[in-house]
């Protein structure tokens, strides 16, 4: 029997210690508006601006719901006087019930009296209910209408908003601010109820001795002191990991949607990825853990206080009784008052410091409003028609924060039925050309004009009515095939155009194919949606822009992710819709531009080649270099 050899083993070389990855950069937020007036906060100042923030959560809420706002007013208002007449009620049932004499007739004397104070209270708590049902039917609205605002905010400022310094923060701290607008009508609901109650109860403690009331402030005064310092830290704490938080966000979306799931499963990114992204949330842990002993201390501390001038509170009651300065059934009815009035007076600071804080959120949220009207697009009144002609005069764009232009000095124009393709390396401006060319921007010298007039000049709504543009990076809009293709803006011959749109571009077996064809919900995420490759996507996006059947088509990269077959689909429908439309194509793809009428090669932005296929490859120049480089594969 042959001998068995063991396997022999390789023998692991110690290679290089792969290196550590740094730690994910850190960033500061700076535009907290209001770190100076949370740095000065007293009770005093929280005090002087709680008004202001009152008005303010009460125009918000009666522009949504006038209402509900009635509603959660009127009943907290009975609340408050059902809380007198129970007091009331209680005063006069202690005398009888204190005195002397049999038990019966105390009872007695004390029924009435009780009697008005148990359906007092029973008043009170209806009333109370009939607020709550109230703020939680206004409650939803306002945090929707505070949403609602903050989409169209984003979607109303020009693209160019969006390269600002600190939109994004500033963006995220708003957004803290819309959704603590629901919070703010629940606090000034606790607010407002605790000074009715303070109110009500303070004319009966007045009416037993004027020196219980000083004293019971005095008691609450610490317990404000902490509730202010509480807000000053959680505003400070907000701040200091809002950068975090934002970088948080947009990496666990990167880290768990499916889109990217092959990629980061492929290139062994788990390890690196995960520990960027933990390292983010240990650094945002780090600062709220480190924070937990400064709230600890005030707390102690406040609550210290607070006991000790409460204490002084009973021990004076006490002093008044023995003295003789204040008769027991007085010292009964004001033990309940001052437990009542103690309550309010904790709703007030606690739920007034809250007020405050969420006020100053909410004016992050106002600010960033503000903000974005400013850059929001504001151009003309000129309706664009139709355009025949599209041209540049001069034109420069300069990106907020740059120094040199992106574009320009560029001057060029594009005619009705032509097609027009334009090349340059990344970088060439060729991005910042479309937004000139379709009014998404305008430019920061020179002029873009439509039909000889400037496009800063025109209602830019109409202007984008007669663009057709494929981005590099369209949606993946998680609607029906058929809205994928209308984008919710069919047309008036209906279903028919939607499969003239998928046959220009080979789709229409494809969709067929679908589970529901065109009423197929194209999402794999939600249930029963349907998820189409890539290449079918970007035929999808070509098809709503044929099917809007723009006077400019504007496609940037329209074939990346094709087949040939797809690809030549695409091309043959250009050349038979040139005559009717301006089409400019953007493209890496040299061989594409064959069909183009005209060349334009862009160099760091400016327009360095302009010409035909033959002329630009005979020329010898940038255009013939990326040829040849595109052919020597």
């Amino acid at each position: 029997m042959a001998e068995k050899t063991a396997p022999r083993t390789r023998t692991k070389q110690a290679g290089p210690t792969p290196p550590v990855p740094g730690d994910p950069p850190e960033f500061t937020f700076t535009g907290g508006a209001h770190s100076a007036a949370m740095e000065n906060l007293s009770l005093r100042r929280m005090a002087a601006r709680l008004p202001a923030a009152l008005a303010q959560t009460a125009r918000m809420a009666w522009r949504i719901d006038p209402a509900s706002v009635t509603w959660l007013l009127a009943g907290q208002i009975l609340a408050g006087a059902c809380t007198a007449a129970t007091l009331a009620g209680v005063a006069d049932a202690m005398g009888p019930l204190l005195s002397g004499g049999p038990a019966g007739e105390r009872i007695a004397a004390a029924a009435w009296p009780l009697a008005i104070a148990a359906a007092a209270a029973g008043a009170g708590t209806t009333a109370q209910i009939v607020a709550g049902s109230a703020a939680r039917r206004l409650t939803p609205r306002l945090a929707t209408t505070a949403d609602l605002e903050m989409v169209d905010a984003h979607m109303d400022v020009e693209v160019s908003a969006y390269d600002e310094p600190a939109f994004s923060d500033r963006s995220e701290a708003a957004e803290i601010g819309a959704a603590r607008s629901s919070m703010l009508v629940k606090d000034a609901m606790a607010f407002t109820n605790g000074l009715i109650n303070l109110v009500a109860v303070a004319g009966v403690l007045a009416v037993v001795h004027p020196v219980l009331m000083p004293l019971l402030l005095l008691s609450v005064v610490p317990r404000g002191m902490g509730a202010v310092i509480a807000a000053r830290l959680d505003y400070a704490l907000h701040n200091e990991t809002i950068s975090s938080r934002n970088i948080r966000g947009m990496m666990r979306w990167y880290l768990t949607t499916h889109k990217l799931g092959d990629e980061l499963r492929c290139n062994s990114m788990r390890p690196y990825a995960h520990a960027w992204y933990a390292a983010v949330c240990a650094r945002i842990d780090a600062k709220l853990v480190g924070s937990a002993p400064r709230y600890l201390r005030v707390s102690l501390l406040a609550a210290a206080l607070g006991g000790l001038f409460q204490l002084g509170t009973w021990a004076a009651l006490a002093a008044l009784v023995l003295a003789g300065s204040m008769a027991l059934a007085a010292a009964g009815t004001a033990i309940v008052a001052m437990r009542t009035s103690a309550a309010a007076l904790s709703s007030l600071v606690v739920y007034g410091a809250a007020m405050f804080q969420h006020a100053l959120y909410l004016e992050d949220y106002r600010l960033f409003l503000d903000q974005a009207r400013a850059l929001a697009v504001t151009r003309g009144t000129v309706e664009a028609g139709p355009p025949e002609k599209v041209s540049l005069e001069n034109a420069s764009y300069t990106y907020p924060g740059k120094d040199t232009p992106a574009l320009g000095p560029v001057s060029l124009s594009l005619s009705r039925g032509e097609i027009i393709a334009v090349v340059g390396e990344n970088g060439a401006g060729k991005s910042t050309l479309i937004r000139l060319l379709t009014g998404l921007t305008v430019p920061s010298e020179g002029e873009a004009y439509w039909d000889g007039t400037p496009t800063r000049a025109h209602d830019q709504h109409t202007l984008w009515t007669h663009v057709g543009l494929v981005a590099q990076s369209f949606a993946y809009w998680p609607f029906t095939a058929r809205e994928n293709v209308t984008l919710g803006q069919p047309g008036p011959r209906g279903e028919e155009a939607v499969w003239e749109a998928l046959d220009a571009v080979g789709m229409r077996q494809a969709v067929e194919g679908y589970p529901q064809a065109l009423d197929t919900l194209l999402a794999r995420s939600l249930w029963g949606g349907h998820e189409p490759s890539g290449g079918q996507w970007q035929r999808l996006a070509c098809a709503r822009a044929f099917h809007r059947r723009p006077r400019l088509l504007i496609m940037d990269e329209p074939t990346s992710a094709m087949d040939a077959r797809g690809e030549h689909r695409i091309f043959t429908g250009l050349q038979e819709m040139k005559e009717d439309r301006i089409t400019m194509i953007v493209t890496h793809r040299m061989e594409n531009c064959r069909l183009a009428d005209r060349i334009i090669v862009l160099d760091k932005g400016r327009v360095t080649e302009t010409g035909t296929f033959a002329e630009l490859t005979a020329l010898g120049g940038t255009f013939a270099e990326l040829y040849g480089l595109s052919q020597d594969r």
